[in-house]
């Protein structure tokens, strides 16, 4: 026994040191730039992003302007913040890119395509869900996001006669959360139904995103979390309780589909459709099934309500940028009520170029998502990097380049018709839904809602922001995606007009 405690005693502290030399001066990264403790220990991304929660992107940024475009940010890991190289990581289908498995296994989605560490399964995966996705299929459901965004009105004009204010990133939230569940499970979540827009919509989201840095250096949490029952659940952490009963009541429906219950719609949800025997036997079980559907759900509420949110934010702030969007709007939206398609809206520029300009300053996904490239060596300004090397860049970095960005901070949509007038291609830097073959396969819904729901917001209305401010929708903490320095990301408003002609 004494045997034992003198070799943990004096073994362990000697496994570190021997574990830092190799680290410091033996491994395949060693000559690559960056602090000496995230080269020995990943407890350095531990401290800035789960003690002090969701800052680990600002210590990088930090580095960066020490050691360069070039870092190594853990152990095993290399980070380049270079908007010319990110085409290079995030590489077409010519090139075998791969994601690192314990970067995906902390939002427990098994199975999903977006959990694919291989190509080949990513697209055995893909190949089941994006004809749903595509441009035309999304087109033929405009008429869902129409009967959101009516809904979403009502509340509006109530708030209006009422003088009442309105939670508009609730609002947002519900809108889009209602969408895609009627979409992927064939049910109104019934979001737009309640007074308040049920702002408890996001909590199971938030709960993935919050807990997922927690749960990356932790993974033995998730099993945990999952033997716990809810009440219990419940008590220990409310969003961990949101996150697990929101799954739990899809995994029912999910599995109620698999014994051949029909949602009896017209229009077959995707979970009913993929669930047929048309689908690969061995991808029909209910835990991946339900995976993939909520994976689903999360890609197609949180980013793009928050888009909208501060959209929202950004023209109740500049009346210039509204009223010259009005004005277009005009030209195709004779009368507020005008419902034109989102066809019909990408083709005026304005218009276009305050969605695009949405998009960079919204910034989507936040955390970085590394790619190994499995049989190549990656070669950037001098430095090889090694085959099997997980190699990231953050997606706010290139949106707010100011080599290609001037200003960045400032949402300014009239840098898209200045750059078309020079023919420059400012779209070949928007990576918000990532790049290459794992680009985010609801991107088209995203568009379709950002086009259609901002046309009608500002068209039908003019408000006010109660009690909000720059910080309420600032980008302070990472986790997943951009969240304020407390809270959730907050634009409260009064509506002050409703426009009648």
């Amino acid at each position: 026994m004494v045997g034992v405690w003198l070799l943990a005693l004096y073994g362990l502290p000697l496994y570190i040191a021997i574990k830092s030399i190799y680290r410091l001066y033996f491994h395949p990264l060693r000559k690559i730039p960056g602090p000496k403790l995230a080269a020995i220990t990943g407890a350095y991304e531990f401290y800035f992003n789960v003690i002090k929660r969701g800052m680990f992107i600002w210590e990088m940024e930090r580095l960066h302007e020490i050691y360069g475009p070039i870092i190594r940010v853990t152990p095993n890991e290399v980070h380049i913040k270079d908007s010319s190289y990110y085409d290079e990581i995030y590489a077409s289908n010519k090139r075998r890119r791969e994601k690192v498995p314990e970067r995906v296994a902390q939002f427990d989605l098994d199975g999903t395509g977006f959990s694919s560490i291989s190509p080949e399964d990513h697209r055995k995966r893909r190949a089941q869900v994006e004809k749903y996705f595509s441009k035309t299929s999304v087109t033929n459901i405009e008429h869902v996001i129409y009967e959101s965004i009516d809904k979403l009105d009502e509340h509006f004009q109530r708030a209006f006669k009422n003088h009442s204010v309105v939670g508009v990133d609730a609002g947002f939230a519900g809108l889009t959360s209602d969408i895609i569940h009627n979409y992927v499970y064939g049910f109104n979540s019934g979001n737009l139904d309640h007074e308040n827009f049920n702002e408890n919509v996001r909590d199971g989201i938030n709960g993935l995103f919050k807990l997922a840095h927690l749960l990356f250096h932790i993974p033995i949490l998730q099993n945990v979390m999952k033997l716990l029952p809810l009440w219990v659940l419940e008590k220990c952490n409310p969003y961990a309780y949101a996150l697990e009963s929101q799954k739990a009541d899809l995994l029912d429906r999910t599995k109620r589909f698999l014994h051949g219950q029909s949602s009896e719609l017209k229009n077959r949800p995707i979970m009913e459709i993929l669930s047929t025997s048309k689908m690969p036997e061995e991808m029909r079980g209910a835990a991946r099934l339900n995976n993939e559907g909520f994976a689903m759900i999360i890609g197609g509420t949180e980013t793009t309500a928050r888009s909208l949110a501060i959209a929202a934010f950004r023209l109740m702030t500049n009346d210039s940028i509204k009223n010259k969007l009005r004005e277009e709007l005009r030209t195709l939206m004779p009368t507020p009520d005008s419902r034109p398609t989102w066809n019909q809206l990408e083709k005026l520029p304005y218009m276009s170029a305050v969605v695009w300009e949405t998009l960079r300053v919204s910034t989507g996904i936040a955390n970085r998502s590394p790619r190994v490239a499995p049989n190549e060596a990656l070669v950037y300004k001098g430095y090889t990097i090694p085959p099997g090397t997980p190699v990231s860049e953050t997606n706010y970095f290139v949106l707010t380049d100011p080599e290609i960005f001037p200003d960045p901070h400032t949402f300014d949509p009239d840098r898209w018709l200045r750059a078309a007038a020079k023919g420059q291609r400012l779209d070949k830097y928007m990576v918000n839904f990532s790049k290459g073959t794992r680009i985010c396969v609801g991107m088209n819904l995203a568009y379709a809602e950002l086009f259609l729901v901002l046309a009608a917001f500002v068209r039908r209305y003019d408000m006010e922001l109660f009690e909000t401010t720059e910080k309420d929708i600032a980008f302070a903490r990472d986790f997943g995606t951009p969240y304020p320095d407390e809270g959730n990301l907050c634009v409260r408003a009064m509506v002050t007009k409703v426009i009648e002609d």
